[in-house]
C-alpha cells in the first residue's frame, strides 16, 4: 500500500502550468512541522498535483494556507541541466482539504 497523509502550510511558490498536451499541473512545497526530543523541526515535502485539483489549488492555494492531503509517493529520474541524472521523490496529490477559511479574521 502506498498512502501519504499529511498537514502542513502551502509554500508561497506554487508553480500551475499546463503540459503541452492540456493537462494543468500544479507544484508545490508543503512545509510540515513535526517535533523531537530536543526541538519542534520542519520539513518541505515536494508535492504535484493535476489536471481539476491542480486548478483547485492554483486558485484557492495561497502561500501559508494550512491543509491536509492525501496522495501517494512518486519517484522518478531527472536529467538536470548539468547532464547529471537525479532521483525526485514527491507526493502526488489525490486529495486536498483547505483547513482555514480565506477572508475570515481570527480571534485577537
Amino acid at each position: 500500500m502506498n498512502k501519504v497523509f499529511l498537514v502542513g502550510s502551502l509554500s508561497p511558490d506554487l508553480d500551475m502550468r499546463i503540459t503541452n498536451s492540456g493537462k494543468a499541473v500544479c507544484s508545490f512545497s508543503l512545509t510540515v512541522a513535526f517535533k523531537t526530543r530536543v526541538r519542534e523541526e520542519t520539513d518541505a515535502i515536494d508535492c504535484v498535483a493535476w489536471d481539476t485539483l491542480a486548478e483547485q489549488i492554483g486558485q484557492e492555494g495561497h502561500g501559508g494556507r494550512r491543509v491536509a492531503i492525501e496522495g501517494r509517493l512518486h519517484t522518478r529520474q531527472l536529467e538536470g541541466t548539468d547532464g547529471q541524472r537525479r532521483k525526485v521523490t514527491e507526493v502526488v496529490v489525490r486529495d486536498i482539504e483547505f483547513l482555514d477559511r480565506l477572508g475570515l479574521a481570527r480571534p485577537g
